[in-house]
């Protein structure tokens, strides 16, 4: 049966890595990615984004996060050097629909532009925003995004599965002529809970939507996940990849790591 007063009964589901983090629980938690570079102009990048949320018992919450993006290397690029940036504010709510192996969750919010917009800071954005590319649109500078995601969540035995169809809406804020790109991503990730830990596969899917030179391009990584599923704190670790070949010239490898606190 599906019952809205208990948003807790679809949460045995475990956390992910790279999809949207809108489930029926309250928490906070940190996740630090690491994305290792192989071209210039830098070697590595370090992104570290805290979150949290908050769901009542009617289904109904709110939701944020920051991330903070930290470039490592020897800026042999003109005019680029290491970094320390912020990305864009990422605030709204959330109504989730419990059910005993079939749950919805509902988002809605915007991303706050307050992401660098220099040319170090916006280079340290982007290729941090590799470890986790569902939230591309968090490192847009100069860009106000209408963000919409729904996510159903299938739980039953001891198997997992999560979708996001999810909807990122630019809107320019800025004077230049760039156009602010606009997303579209379909995600899923799934696997096993064996009760201490749960063990998953991530797949992100990003589309980018540049109105200037009607071009589509797209972009994929896959993630290996491991969770440790503590009733009050439960740490995480994943190794992922990009798919394209664009990507990949950029990046071959992302690890990330990071814990959450349920009250």
């Amino acid at each position: 049966m599906t019952a809205l007063a208990s948003p807790a009964l679809a949460q045995r589901s475990p956390d992910t890595a790279t999809l949207d983090r809108g489930d029926g629980l309250t928490h906070l938690g940190v996740d630090f990615g690491l994305t290792f570079l192989e071209s210039p102009p830098y070697d590595l990048t370090l992104r570290i984004e805290p979150f949290g949320q908050y769901v009542s018992l009617s289904g109904f919450g709110f939701y944020g996060a920051l991330p903070i993006a930290k470039s490592f290397g020897d800026g042999e690029a003109p005019m680029t050097e290491p970094a320390l940036t912020i990305g864009n504010l990422d605030l709204g709510g959330l109504f989730v629909r419990s059910g005993e192996r079939l749950s919805w969750v509902f988002r809605g919010g915007v991303g706050i532009p307050t992401a660098g917009d220099g040319g170090d800071s916006v280079a340290t954005n982007a290729l941090a925003s590799i470890a986790r590319l569902t939230d591309y649109a968090l490192a847009e500078p100069d860009a106000l995004y209408v963000r919409l995601a729904a996510s159903p969540l299938i739980h039953g035995d001891k198997l997992f599965l999560r979708l996001d169809v999810g909807l990122d809406l630019g809107l320019d804020t800025s004077d230049d002529a760039r156009e602010t790109p606009s997303y579209f991503r379909f995600n899923a990730g799934g696997g096993i809970d064996l009760g201490k830990v749960a063990i998953g596969l991530e797949l992100i899917n990003l589309v980018r939507f540049d109105d200037v030179d009607d071009n589509e391009q797209a972009l994929h990584t896959v993630a290996l996940t491991l969770r440790f599923m503590g009733e009050a704190f439960q740490p995480m670790l994943a190794v992922g990849t990009p798919l394209d070949d664009s990507a990949r010239d950029l990046a071959n490898l992302f690890v990330t790591f990071g814990i959450q606190f349920l009250p």
